[in-house]
């Protein structure tokens, strides 16, 4: 006899790994919210979705219901009903599979988003993403078309947005549609080609001008700009420098993964720099692990603001 049975599980988070995990079924007989069984323990976890389990045939079917534990009960019982129907000869109409909405995704989307990227990546998708579900008031997601999007990067320009950016937003879109669509690349609504943006020469500052900006700056704002200048390191790679990563010795400086930061496509190298710059950083007070630190840390202000004491 065919398997009739649908279970409910809930994918979980458990270390570094995720897990499906039975959850705990409370003295009413319903699930309680959040708590799975793990290695026969019950244990809260608020992260992750509720899933169905069935076989077709011999293949096991995981089906992602959300996070109200309420309907994912309620879909296990329709797949049994449906099973059952379909054994005993009753005629049934195919699954009608619901439409996506964006209401259902976005929380889920995100959510694996900021498991697995950096909090800034995390912070500028949940930004991005809301702020387009506001422009386009579009829930359903086949609903929204290449013209939508386009429209979206057109309303950013209008907005003040360079063209660049709005470009990169409505490709942080398009990367949205496609995964909750599960569509390969090339597959979305637009594609690069579709954000190019021209991109303005850079403005170079010669040795006159730089003397003249040096001469304005307070000596911690030139050890700054000096280490930007001479190192090439990027914003968050300076204020995450500490003093263990310089080598008076050597004249290097290395950029590593600590708490709270990971280097950018996670790229540690290690940099070396002339004395000079050496020779600032060796005037800088130690008063914190920090090479840069104004108080507990720095911050984007303090760069250009420090503290007195500083």
């Amino acid at each position: 006899m065919a398997n009739r049975r649908a279970s409910v599980w809930k994918y979980v988070k458990l270390g570094k790994c995720w897990r499906y995990c039975r959850p705990v079924i409370g003295k009413n007989n319903k699930i309680k919210p959040n708590w799975v069984i793990v290695n026969g323990r019950a244990e809260e976890h608020a992260e992750g979705n509720y899933y169905i389990h069935y076989l077709q045939g011999r293949k096991q079917v995981w089906k992602r219901i959300g996070k109200n534990p309420a309907q994912a009960m309620g879909a296990a019982d329709f797949q049994e009903g449906y099973f059952d129907a379909v054994a005993r000869g009753i005629p049934v109409k195919s699954e009608e599979k619901p439409p996506l909405m964006i209401s259902r995704t976005l929380f889920g989307y995100l959510e694996e988003y900021r498991l697995s990227k950096r909090p800034d990546s995390y912070a500028m998708m949940r930004q991005n993403l809301n702020e387009f579900n506001a422009f386009t008031r579009k829930n359903v997601i086949s609903d929204i078309t290449r013209l939508d999007l386009l429209k979206y990067k057109a309303w950013l320009i209008e907005k003040g947005r360079s063209e660049r950016t709005a470009g990169n937003k409505m490709l942080r879109v398009n990367q949205f549609l496609r995964a909750v669509q599960s569509l390969k690349p090339g597959e979305g609504l637009v594609t690069v080609k579709d954000a190019k943006s021209v991109e303005l020469e850079p403005e170079v500052y010669n040795d006159e001008e730089l003397k003249l900006f040096f001469k304005q700056c307070t000596p911690f704002q030139v050890a700054v700009f000096k280490t930007l200048l001479m190192s090439g390191l990027r914003k968050q790679e300076l204020e995450n420098l500490c003093w263990d990563d310089v080598d008076f010795v050597d004249g290097t400086l290395k950029v590593c993964a600590k708490r709270g930061f990971s280097p950018k496509t996670w790229e540690e190298r290690t940099i070396e720099v002339p004395a000079k710059l050496l020779a600032i950083l060796q005037k800088l007070p130690r008063r914190s692990q920090y090479v840069f630190a104004n108080g507990p840390h720095i911050t984007t202000a303090s760069m250009l603001n420090p503290s007195p004491w500083c």
